[in-house]
């Protein structure tokens, strides 16, 4: 069986007097246990001229930050990895029954973003609709979560072990939150995690937005205590010469 070869970079935080810094191992992830898991691609307005439709600012805000992303790095890795045959799952998120009023991440919500998902989220909605570019296709796999993590009260362990999956190939938002409890979860339960790193961000603050830092620790974050990071670029270009 081929395997996907690809460099995985992750950071050595000892010995405490003086950090070994980052390192790259050399993976072989064998293509019947590797997929392709999208977190959060959801949104309008990703596509060429389409309209994001009546959403709360802190969404098309997203939205607009993240478009190249999507279109530049995450869909090009999308279609290298259906081309390689690996599995595609989709973790995104819905209001789910449990949600109401005493639900303590929904007020969480309204004091923090000013959305209120209760009213928000019913669907059909432009907030969890996605767009042509990065949309579910046929054969493909979809898991729909509430909180942050894809693995709470998900099915998405279930199906990744039906698929015999071990490795995970990552990408999608928001590095800090949903992706980034997705993939220490995933850790948890025993996977081997890639973040393609120019396949992700996360939301800043005004004291952080000049140097981009909360991606930046972000990205630390996962090469520190998750698992590894590469680029679409590497992934791509491991996954057609796989197929040689």
């Amino acid at each position: 069986m081929p395997a996907l070869k690809l460099s995985g970079r992750y950071y050595r935080h000892y010995p405490p007097e003086a950090y070994l810094g980052h390192a790259t191992d050399d993976l072989d992830l064998d293509l019947k246990d590797t997929a392709f898991l999208l977190v959060d691609v959801y949104g309008k307005g990703y596509d060429e001229d389409e309209n994001k439709g009546d959403v709360p600012g802190i969404y098309s805000a997203a939205v607009e930050k993240n478009r190249s992303i999507v279109v530049d790095h995450i869909r090009p890795a999308k279609d290298a990895a259906k081309a390689l045959g690996l599995p595609v799952v989709y973790v995104t998120n819905y209001l789910a029954p449990s949600t109401n009023e005493g639900t303590e991440w929904r007020n969480m919500s309204i004091r923090t973003c000013d959305v209120d998902v209760v009213d928000a989220w019913p669907e059909p909605n432009d907030i969890l609709a996605f767009s042509d570019v990065i949309a579910p296709q046929e054969g493909e796999y979809l898991v729909k979560k509430q909180m942050y993590s894809g693995f709470f009260e998900t099915h998405l362990d279930s199906l990744l072990r039906s698929l015999g999956v071990r490795n995970l190939v990552v990408v999608g938002f928001d590095l800090r939150i949903c992706l980034g409890t997705t993939v220490t979860e995933a850790m948890y339960r025993n996977y081997r995690v890639v973040v393609l790193r120019d396949c992700t961000s996360t939301s800043e603050y005004p004291e952080t937005e000049e140097g981009q830092w909360a991606n930046w620790l972000g990205i630390r974050f996962i090469e520190s205590n998750v698992g590894y990071t590469s680029t679409s670029t590497e992934f791509v270009q491991a996954c057609t010469e796989a197929m040689r």
